[in-house]
């Protein structure tokens, strides 16, 4: 469940304000702004960070369009009857190129695999409209989460092991 998930990850104030925005992603989106602004490193880095974050806001912006335009169902119902006529005019078509097999037998596997290999392509591509609903998503989510709770595990763990080896201005 995404609210669950979300108070386990979050401070409960920040949760619930997520949760209750007009558009969940650009408030987490700002939320990560104002946590890269508090963090404890060189300003470079933050615009760097900062920078993939409004790349990946972009990102976002395109793929809500995407899933938020789907293909007219006209469109969809047009190229199902259009395909359907053609495949059933095919064996007029192929009548002639099938005269040396015995009474046209051979011409019925041919429009068969003709008929299948373009209703495929006709279903991947109804499926293509909306590529959300087909991935698997929470999958990728989980893998991502996953990593990032790693990486997080990692911080402050080598800092007495690994000697300081660039200089400041300060130390100098």
């Amino acid at each position: 469940d995404f609210i669950a998930e979300l108070k386990s990850r979050l401070p409960a104030e920040q949760a619930e304000k997520v949760i209750t925005a007009a558009h969940r992603p650009n408030r987490a989106l700002y939320d990560l702004s104002v946590a890269i602004e508090k963090l404890p490193m060189h300003f470079m880095r933050k615009n760097e960070i900062n920078k993939n974050l409004s790349i990946f806001e972009d990102t976002l912006g395109g793929s809500e369009r995407l899933l938020s335009s789907p293909v007219p169902l006209f469109y969809s119902r047009h190229t199902a009857r259009f395909l359907s006529t053609w495949l059933l005019l095919l064996p007029f078509a192929l009548y002639d190129p099938f005269k040396g097999s015995w009474n046209h037998i051979s011409m019925i596997p041919a429009t068969t695999f003709i008929s299948l290999c373009l209703f495929g392509i006709e279903e991947l591509a109804t499926q293509l409209e909306e590529p959300f609903t087909i991935l698997p998503m929470q999958g990728f989510c989980d893998k991502i989460g996953a990593n990032c709770d790693e990486i997080v595990s990692w911080s402050g763990q080598y800092d007495d092991e690994f000697p300081v080896i660039v200089k400041t201005f300060e130390d100098s």
